[in-house]
C-alpha cells in the first residue's frame, strides 16, 4: 500500500513511516501540488494531509479537490488538537476526510495503521458496494457493507447478525426469500473481493494478503478463491484484481431475479 503524505514535521514522518513498516511504502510530499500530481496519477492508495502545509497553508482545499474528483482514494487527517484548531477539524471533516488522527494522542504505531487500513478499507467498500447494492434487495444491502468493511476479520453468521442487531435466522430468511447466496456464502464473497482488492499492489504475496486477512494460511485463502471464482490468485491479478472477482460474484447475484422469473 502505497501512502502519500503532505505531513512535514519530522516526528509525524517518523511515526507514519514506522506505522507502515512491513505493510507498505510512504511517500512524503513538500508541496500540495505534489501531493494533488501523485492522485492524480493513481500513485496514492491512502493520503494523508496536515491542517497546513510547510508553508502554512490550509490543505483543505486539496482534500475538497480529492474527495470531489478521486473519490476512490481516502483522506486521513493527521493533526494536533487545540482550542484554535478545532474549527479546522471540523471544516475538513466537512469536506470528507475518512479519518482522523490525533497527534501525540492516537498515532501509536498500532493505531495508526489500523486507521490508515481502515480508510482504506472503508473507501474500497463504497465502491464495491455501489456495484451491488442494485442487485439485491435493500434488506440485504446493510449485511454486504458490513461483511466488505468488515473483511479483515474471519467473520460468522452469528458475529454480521449481533452487528445488525438481529437473529442469525433473519439473515438467512432475507437471503433465502431473494434466492440469494446463504450468509456463510456472501461473507466469503465478500472476504474474496478485499482480497483482490489487495492482490492489485504487485508487492503483495498470496501469504501477505492470507494474513492480512485473518485465513489460516496461504493453501485456505488459494482454496476459497479456486472454489468461488474457478481461478487462481495469479489468475485473478493477471484479470483485474477486483473487477474480476465482482464480476463472478455479480454473476452469482443476478441468477436470483432470473430464478424468479423462471419460478412465475
Amino acid at each position: 500500500m502505497m501512502v502519500c503524505a503532505l505531513v512535514w514535521d519530522s516526528a509525524s514522518r517518523a511515526r507514519l513511516q514506522d506505522a507502515m513498516r512491513g505493510q507498505g511504502s510512504v511517500r512524503f510530499c513538500e508541496r500540495q501540488g505534489e501531493l494533488l500530481a501523485l492522485v492524480e496519477h493513481d500513485l496514492a492508495r491512502v493520503i494523508v494531509v496536515d491542517l497546513r502545509d510547510r508553508e502554512g497553508r490550509s490543505t483543505l482545499d486539496a482534500v475538497r479537490h480529492i474527495r470531489e474528483d478521486f473519490p476512490s482514494v481516502p483522506v486521513v487527517l493527521y493533526c494536533a488538537i487545540s482550542p484554535d484548531t478545532s474549527r479546522d477539524v471540523l471544516a475538513f471533516a466537512r469536506a470528507g476526510v475518512n479519518d482522523l488522527v490525533l497527534r501525540g494522542v492516537d498515532d501509536l504505531r498500532h493505531t495508526l495503521r489500523a486507521a490508515l487500513t481502515t480508510a482504506a478499507d472503508h473507501c474500497s467498500a463504497r465502491i464495491i458496494l455501489a456495484e451491488l447494492e442494485s442487485l439485491v434487495p435493500p434488506n440485504v444491502v446493510p449485511m454486504l457493507r458490513y461483511c466488505i468493511e468488515n473483511a479483515r476479520r474471519s467473520l460468522t453468521v452469528e458475529d454480521v447478525a449481533v452487528a445488525l442487531h438481529v437473529h442469525r435466522k433473519t439473515l438467512v430468511d432475507r437471503l433465502g426469500s431473494a434466492r440469494l447466496p446463504t450468509p456463510s456464502a456472501i461473507i466469503s464473497w465478500c472476504r474474496l473481493l478485499v482480497a483482490a482488492r489487495l492482490l492489485e499492489d504487485p508487492g503483495r504475496s498470496v501469504e501477505q494478503v492470507a494474513l492480512l486477512l485473518d485465513f489460516p494460511s496461504g493453501t485456505s485463502l488459494r482454496n476459497m478463491m479456486k472454489r468461488y471464482t474457478g481461478l487462481r490468485p495469479g489468475e485473478i491479478r493477471e484479470n483485474g484484481g477486483v473487477h474480476c472477482v465482482l464480476h463472478t460474484f455479480k454473476r452469482q447475484l443476478t441468477r436470483a431475479p432470473a430464478a424468479r422469473r423462471a419460478a412465475s
